[in-house]
């Protein structure tokens, strides 16, 4: 198998890319000036050391540039120990979601990465989501006032069956708790994915969340 083959079958891993835009991305690199490969090159191979993952609310964050908190010593990222509202506590399915909302400027509480969504027909949901990392979150915050959690899931299939089953989860602690499990109003239209909403979509899902 060829360079090409090899990198092309690499890049099909990426979500959305088929064959004909793998080998697209191959032929794209092939013509490019040597310096802006081996850029390319250094930059993916130093990712997983200059980017970690927060240990609260599990988005990848910067190693360099959130390391003035002393608390950030214990693995919370910048916006984890900063003065955001503890009493909401949105649950997004992935960092391009998160920082679709943070963008809107219309949120202003705590954040949970779910980590994806179920797919209709999966036979261990829990397996494919951090709902378990989810209920010891609440848990957690519980006693720092946390009182609603947001499901703010993409509105498709996919985004309806794992809200459902997240909270059928949460219910039960929820209840115990005392905390409310609402999730965004249909100013997102269906097939919509978080990450491609715009800021006045995303304020008005959030005001007319139920």
């Amino acid at each position: 198998m060829s360079n090409i083959d090899t990198l092309a079958q690499l890049f099909m891993k990426f979500p959305g890319i088929g064959t004909r835009q793998a080998k697209r991305f191959v032929y794209f690199l092939l013509a490019q000036n040597p310096s802006f490969v081996d850029t390319l090159a250094k930059e993916i191979s130093e990712l997983q050391k200059n980017i970690t993952q927060c240990t609260s609310c599990f988005r990848f964050y910067p190693r360099v540039g959130e390391s003035a908190d002393s608390r950030l010593g214990r693995g919370l990222c910048s916006v984890c120990v900063d003065d955001a509202d503890s009493a909401t506590l949105m649950v997004v399915e992935k960092d391009t979601d998160f920082d679709s909302v943070r963008r809107s400027g219309s949120y202003a509480g705590r954040y949970f990465i779910l980590g994806g969504t179920i797919p209709v027909l999966e036979k261990d949901p829990a397996s494919k989501i951090r709902i378990r990392e989810l209920l010891e979150r609440i848990e957690g915050s519980a006693t720092d006032g946390l009182t609603e959690i947001i499901l703010a899931l993409s509105v498709n299939p996919e985004g309806d069956f794992t809200r459902d089953y997240v909270s059928k989860a949460l219910t039960p602690l929820a209840g115990q708790l005392g905390i409310t499990i609402t999730t965004l109003g249909r100013g997102l239209s269906t097939g919509t994915e978080l990450e491609y909403s715009d800021g006045d979509t995303l304020r008005h899902a959030l005001k007319n969340r139920g």
